[in-house]
């Protein structure tokens, strides 16, 4: 079913011309304290409290639409499945590593990576954390809320969304996408607090949520398994990993700003989490035949007067443009500082800052193809991304955190057999039906059975157990068994 068109009257012409104005002057306006490129990629590493944990909180909340297709898919298990397992891990960073990244005079993942282990493993780390930047779910989002009220073709949407955006960045840097993220960040809250607001006012929450068919998404799993959360939340050490997670660490104007923010960002996080998993659960109560990115535009269409249908518009569109602005950045830098600097030692800040604008509107360019090409936010959270954390975790984790150094050969063959073991199950699993890389192990008269769960071989079966094993384990196992033969190599060859 096609989602309705988003009917906007004078009022709401008004909120988005306003919102509008306000969130190019902010972007525009930046004054940065000098030219160089600390001041350009980590606003000189003075960035406030409410700066950092507004920028942070939107962040995790750019590709907004993935929300409402997650509850669409897992109900109220989406706060399990993609919330829970990433306020632990925020707060095992805030405990471990938020001191040492403040601390350090490093400000990128890819600069650590070279002091602990080299060049090679940093250049490769480089490549992949762009990978893992670039902003495809955001300018997916964009793409689909601008079409959401234009009817225009979604490739047309990604392109304005994205050009516009982005355009601010090339001044501002850090300090622009801070200012631009607190303005989005107070209509994130404003716009899904009124929305749930209506919805309780209007339809008795518990009531209107049990007449949801799909009883599995009443369950606190979702109705996949312990199993399966399990293998889920270990996608959740994303946030150990995450470039954008660690640039603002490393922004903060103190070790104890990042530690304070990070914990108020989760406190946030959780806030936000019930505001929007409960606005979704109306919808799919109230709509149910509206499904995937559509989910959350449809919905205030067919609820919201006018006025607050584009008060919550904003609300997300800001957040998707703020984050995207974000990761933006952040690929452009891993482009220009990370990889062409780091290849051509000796260049001045104001090549640095060339190439890591070139690098921007390359990052852009990327997330443009990407965004037409798929139509599925949470199949990125699974699958490409659990790639990257999976081929990094270990090597930056140790970065930080292990004072005798791992070999560099084995850290870099490690990150780049482990990325490839990914990438091929990655692939296996969609050529075999089965996307989300699910296995069903189920008791045979032979013994155990092992089948992919979406495949033909799995028809005749009747109990068993399904459990996701994504790309990230696969990629981790890969990463931890190079890693220590070749820390067992080297030790027998010291002992030689």
């Amino acid at each position: 079913m096609k989602a309705p068109l988003l009917t906007f009257g004078g009022l709401d012409f008004l909120v988005l011309g306003l919102f509008f104005i306000a969130i190019l002057a902010l972007g525009f306006s930046v004054k940065l304290r000098d030219h160089s490129v600390l001041q350009f990629l980590a606003a000189g590493r003075k960035l406030t409290l409410p700066l950092f944990v507004a920028s942070l909180v939107i962040l995790w909340y750019g590709d907004i639409l993935g929300t409402g297709e997650s509850v669409a898919t897992f109900g109220i298990g989406t706060w399990i499945l993609f919330g829970v397992p990433y306020y632990i891990f925020a707060i095992i960073y805030a405990l471990f590593l938020s001191d040492k990244v403040r601390k350090a005079e490093q400000i990128s993942i890819p600069e650590r990576l070279h002091l602990r282990y080299g060049k090679a493993v940093a250049l490769i780390g480089a490549v992949l954390l762009f990978l893992l930047a670039v902003p495809t779910a955001h300018a997916l989002s964009i793409g689909v809320l601008i079409q959401s009220f234009t009817g225009w073709e979604r490739w047309f949407c990604v392109i304005i969304g994205v050009v516009v955006g982005a355009s601010f960045l090339y001044k501002g840097g850090l300090l622009a996408d801070a200012r631009v993220s607190l303005l989005a960040f107070l209509m994130m809250y404003i716009s899904f607090l009124t929305i749930a607001i209506w919805c309780l006012a209007h339809y008795p929450l518990m009531e209107t949520i049990s007449k949801i068919g799909d009883k599995n998404l009443l369950k606190w799993d979702g109705g996949t398994g312990v199993l399966y959360v399990i293998s889920l939340f270990i996608v959740g050490a994303w946030t150990l990993v995450d470039p954008g997670f660690h640039q603002r660490v490393a922004s903060a104007e103190s070790p104890a700003t990042s530690k304070k923010g990070l914990y108020i960002s989760v406190a946030f996080w959780l806030f936000f989490d019930l505001l929007s998993i409960t606005t979704a659960m109306y919808a799919i109560a109230l709509y149910p035949n509206v499904q995937g990115l559509d989910v959350y535009p449809a919905f205030s269409q067919q609820i919201l007067p006018s006025g607050l249908k584009a008060l919550f518009f904003c609300g997300m569109l800001g957040t998707a443009i703020s984050a995207l602005v974000a990761y933006a950045l952040i690929s452009g830098a891993t482009i220009g500082r990370e990889i062409i600097a780091r290849a051509r030692p000796g260049m001045d800040d104001q090549a640095v800052k060339l190439w890591t604008r070139i690098g921007i509107g390359i990052a852009c360019l990327v997330a443009i193809v990407l965004a037409i090409s798929i139509d599925s936010i949470v199949d990125l959270w699974t699958a490409w991304a659990g790639a990257v954390i999976g081929a990094l975790l270990i090597p930056v984790c140790a970065a930080y955190l292990r004072n005798k150094q791992l070999q560099p050969t084995a850290v870099f063959w490690s990150i780049a057999l482990s990325f490839g073991v990914a990438i091929a199950w990655m692939v296996y699993g969609r050529t075999h039906n089965d996307a989300y890389l699910e296995l069903f192990f189920s008791r045979t008269e032979t013994g155990l059975k092992v089948v992919l769960a979406n495949s033909s071989a799995n028809a005749p079966v009747q109990e068993g157990t399904k459990i996701s094993i994504g790309t990230l384990m696969p990629g981790l196992f890969v990463s931890a068994l190079v890693i220590a033969l070749g820390t067992g190599i080297s030790k027998i060859r010291s002992h030689a």
